[in-house]
């Protein structure tokens, strides 16, 4: 299914300037809905209609207020827009709030424009267009990619009409074609209900395609629904294509449960954050400086949310100035890497300026530090393998899969390719399919696990080392069991460590033990000899009383893991190798019945839940048994 052409414009322009009557006169369409509005004759909430061109291509239309009151209505509007319809009167001229939504349409990088010169018919003569005309040029001059197209229109005589709708249609084939991408995203700009419907949310469709029926998600606080209705511009349909208008009904969500400025968007595409790398620039004509740590009301898309700027190199922004910063945000929000944003002072209210996200869920930063500087630089304008690296580099400790990462920095879905073209490099390891690991974080842990180990076999010098699992838990314990196994498996090929029966020792050492003068030897041996399939906890087995008798007991227990005379079961239980060898006959004889789940077999053996659990675990690490269902069997 291809994807057609779609456009959304969006109008601008200082207060009683036209733009309602303007987009009544194009589309027979009234965007003021409210009595208050109808009463007082200007536009408090966002308006909505759509504009069919000549060959069957249609925009929407979205009529902002012009009023100072109620800019943050009008940057509610102009998140994924496509093109700007700017009104100016004939008979005003440039106006204070003309300039503050060009400024505006600036920061969130709206490329094109066309100019309505709006009730011409009131100009005083031919010479006051032209000056008023030449104004508008010199204000929009940079602006945009091109200068924009200015038509004399007026509503009440009809003049221009039919010229200014030619101007946008040129303009909406001009405008860049959007991407479809893998998953959907929706600002929601208006929320309301419908008897006999429900809750009904619109908005302008961003990215991705959207079909009847499709299970969505409300973030950032990851409510889950269906769409079970989609409607374009009043009509229904079974798919809706980026640039649409799209109104949808959602199924199990309350009008209540849902605030402007949410996004809709496909199930696990976003990850809700309170912080954002951006780039920022303040207005070339901003009145006001910005000092670090500054509150500011930032604008992104639908959604107003009070943050905290931390500006990254500098102490304060004068007009004209950019930084990299990072917000700290009162409440989380979704993002996308390359969304537009503006901030406003809360008090007074004026625009200060704006900027692009260039990380959607960062780590905290320090101010000032160099390497933080570089690691802003790679996100603004560095490659996707650079990002990548980052990426992985920049949360140690967390093992967090190529996918998560992606999720995170906004990679996109060659991440993993790249992944594994650094892996080939040797800047990253692989340390399974989906898990990578940073050079500069193996370095680290490789330090960390030596002298975890050294000064282990210092201290119990006839042990053969500590388990597995209490190394994981010094080291890393939020890690997944996989990473631990791609990590002691790298350690193991670099003759780093050596493992036997779950426990870890350094390559070159091997644990002290004068087994004829080992009293424990015996005892341990018959101890668990007698326990059977009933083995009590390590610890509790032959307690020692003093630092000696424990290092004896200690290397006891390693002499006769190796001897093959105990087996290792986990941290808490150890077994007779002809107790474990019997489990595994039973085991076998239970599975001639089918599938063996721990509770029959726990029952065969007259043990416990815990026992019956590590033995099975431990037929399944020596590759005895396979899954099948709930349960296992014998390996063929």
């Amino acid at each position: 299914m291809s994807n057609p052409r779609h456009a959304v414009i969006c109008t601008a322009g200082h207060v009683d300037h036209g733009k309602t009557a303007l987009v009544l006169a194009l589309t027979g369409i009234d965007t003021d809905r409210l009595a208050e509005e109808k009463r007082r004759g200007i536009t408090i909430e966002n308006g909505f209609a759509h504009l069919t061109f000549p060959d069957g291509l249609v925009a929407g239309v979205i009529d902002v207020p012009g009023h100072e009151r109620f800019v943050k209505h009008m940057l509610a509007g102009a998140g994924g827009i496509d093109l700007a319809l700017l009104a100016v009167a004939a008979d005003d001229g440039v106006m204070p709030q003309t300039r503050e939504h060009l400024a505006i349409l600036k920061m969130l990088n709206i490329k094109s424009a066309v100019v309505a010169l709006t009730k011409a018919d009131l100009a005083p003569d031919a010479d006051w267009l032209d000056l008023v005309r030449q104004d508008i040029l010199n204000l929009t001059q940079g602006a945009f990619d091109r200068d924009p197209e200015i038509v004399p229109v007026s509503v009440q005589t009809g003049q221009g009409l039919e010229e200014l709708r030619e101007a946008l249609y040129r303009a909406v084939l001009l405008s860049p074609e959007r991407k479809i991408g893998p998953s959907f995203r929706l600002p929601l700009d208006r929320i309301f209900t419908l008897p006999g419907f429900g809750t009904v949310v619109a908005g302008t469709l961003l990215g991705g395609r959207i079909n009847l029926g499709d299970t969505a998600m409300v973030y950032p606080r990851e409510q889950e629904t269906r769409l079970r209705q989609v409607q374009v511009h009043s009509r229904e349909v079974e798919t809706a294509w980026p640039g649409q208008r799209v109104a949808l009904n959602l199924a199990g969500l309350k009008k209540e449960e849902l605030f402007r400025g949410d996004i809709l968007a496909s199930p696990g595409s976003l990850k809700p954050t309170f912080m954002l790398d951006a780039y920022l620039t303040l207005l070339p004509d901003s009145p006001f400086t910005l000092k670090n740590n500054r509150i500011v009301s930032l604008h992104l898309f639908a959604r107003e949310i009070k943050a905290k700027v931390v500006l990254m190199n500098s102490d304060e922004l004068t007009a004209g100035d950019s930084d990299y910063v990072q917000f700290r945000l009162t409440v989380p929000v979704v993002a996308r890497r390359g969304d537009r944003l503006v901030i406003r002072l809360p008090s007074p209210a004026v625009t200060l300026g704006g900027g692009e996200i260039l990380d959607p869920c960062p780590q905290k930063h320090r101010r000032r530090k160099p390497e933080v500087l570089n690691q802003f630089k790679t996100k603004d304008s560095g490659s996707l393998r650079q990002r990548v690296e980052l990426a992985i580099r920049e949360r140690p400790g967390t093992f967090s899969s190529i996918s998560e990462l992606a999720l995170r920095s906004d990679l996109g879905p060659k991440a993993k390719e790249e992944a594994n073209i650094l892996a080939q490099k040797g800047a990253v390891i692989a340390l399974s399919p989906e898990i990578f690991i940073h050079q500069t974080e193996i370095i680290s842990l490789t330090r960390k696990v030596k002298n975890l180990l050294n000064l282990y076999h210092q201290n119990n010098p006839h042990s053969h080392g500590p388990s597995q699992e209490e190394i994981r838990r010094k080291l890393a314990p939020q890690a997944p069991q996989g990473a631990w196994e791609g990590l002691f498996l790298h350690w193991e090929k670099e003759k780093l460590i050596a493992r036997e029966e779950g426990l870890m020792r350094l390559w070159a050492f091997l644990p002290r033990v004068d087994e004829e003068k080992n009293q424990y030897l015996n005892l341990l041996a018959k101890t668990y000899l007698d326990f059977g399939f009933v083995p009590q906890a390590t610890s509790t087995v032959l307690t020692p009383h003093t630092p000696q008798e424990a290092r004896s007991r200690q290397a006891a227990f390693s002499s006769l893991v190796r001897q093959d005379i105990l087996v290792y079961l986990d941290d808490l239980y150890h077994i007779h190798k002809q107790h474990f060898a019997e489990a595994f006959n039973i085991f076998k004889g239970l599975a001639l019945k089918g599938p063996v789940e721990p509770g029959p077999f726990r029952d065969a053996l007259k043990t416990s839940r815990k026992v019956a659990v590590a033995l099975l675990e431990n037929f399944e690490k020596r590759a005895w048994t396979v899954k099948s269902g709930t349960g296992r069997l014998p390996k063929a």
